[in-house]
């Protein structure tokens, strides 16, 4: 996980920058789960490999892309920008949870970006019957 992203929902960063609604929704919820799973997260503060051939990378606050390469190929796992597949024809709308949407849609933009000049397959989204 982005050290810059636990930092903001364990601090009282939070607090201050998210409205009720975020923070009784989205606050609220990672005030409860995120304590519980600290012990299995590495938190990393730059791109990095994570294992041979997946590079975390992350592009703001909130948003961790996986690159993962093998055999001369690349896939991109983009859900955290990407959460539905309206949003690969309309780039420009955004999750109502994102809460700096400019960001959201710059960031998502970006990824879409990346994954058409690299060449590279993308995995955007994922639901519970995907799973």
């Amino acid at each position: 996980m982005w050290k810059d992203e636990w930092d903001f929902w364990t601090s009282e960063q939070a607090d201050l920058k998210l409205d009720e609604h975020f923070k009784g929704v989205l606050l609220k919820f990672a005030r409860k789960n995120l304590p519980l799973i600290q012990s299995q997260l590495d938190l990393v503060d730059t791109e990095t490999e994570i294992v041979p051939g997946m590079q975390a990378s992350g592009h703001t606050q909130g948003y961790m892309a996986l690159a993962i390469s093998s055999g001369g190929e690349q896939l991109l796992c983009i859900s955290d920008a990407v959460l539905h597949p309206i949003y690969l024809e309309h780039p420009e709308r955004y999750a109502a949870v994102d809460f700096a949407p400019k960001q959201a849609v710059a960031t998502m933009r970006r990824l879409l970006n990346r994954a058409a000049t690299e060449n590279a397959l993308c995995l955007p989204f994922t639901s519970r019957s995907q799973v």
